[in-house]
């Protein structure tokens, strides 16, 4: 086989997983945009208050179905933080967001078995708890003052 025919025969299988990954991101788009219009930003925050467990455990489940890469949910995350919820909950949201948004899971459901589709959520959101606790009980609660962030309402 010719590098020519080889770089060609990749070219076409990457465009063939294309193909079979669109629609799984379209429907991934769609619900991303349908749980935008019901669960507004500033709602999000209400509920990231005080203590140590439940901010935790909303914002690993708030993050599930948002789809942020993990470069664009590193801001959001400061956000957060920044408009009152604690540092486990930040740490829970920028955990659980990657790992589990509703245009990953998509894309497992097109590339992977239903069996990992379904796990790959489940340990995204364990570890997420895990890591918000660990860091609410025995993390350091302080951030430095110039810490970057964006807002939640845009831009």
């Amino acid at each position: 086989m010719t590098p020519m025919t080889m770089l060609y025969e990749i070219l076409k299988e990457t465009w063939q997983i294309y193909l079979d990954v669109a629609v799984y991101m379209l429907f991934g788009f769609f619900m991303a945009g349908v749980l935008y219009v019901f669960f507004k930003p500033d709602k999000i925050k209400k509920y990231l208050g005080t203590g140590k467990i439940r901010p935790v455990i909303l914002s690993a489940l708030f993050g599930i179905p948002i789809p942020l890469c993990s470069c664009g949910v590193v801001p959001v995350a400061a956000g957060l933080k920044k408009q009152g919820a604690n540092n486990g909950a930040a740490l829970s949201f920028m955990i659980a967001t990657p790992e589990s948004g509703v245009d990953s899971i998509a894309v497992s459901w097109a590339m992977l078995d239903p069996i990992m589709t379904v796990i790959r959520p489940v340990a995204g959101f364990i570890t997420a708890i895990a890591t918000g606790i660990v860091q609410n009980y025995a993390g350091i609660n302080d951030l430095p003052e110039n810490t970057p962030s964006v807002s939640l309402k845009g831009g």
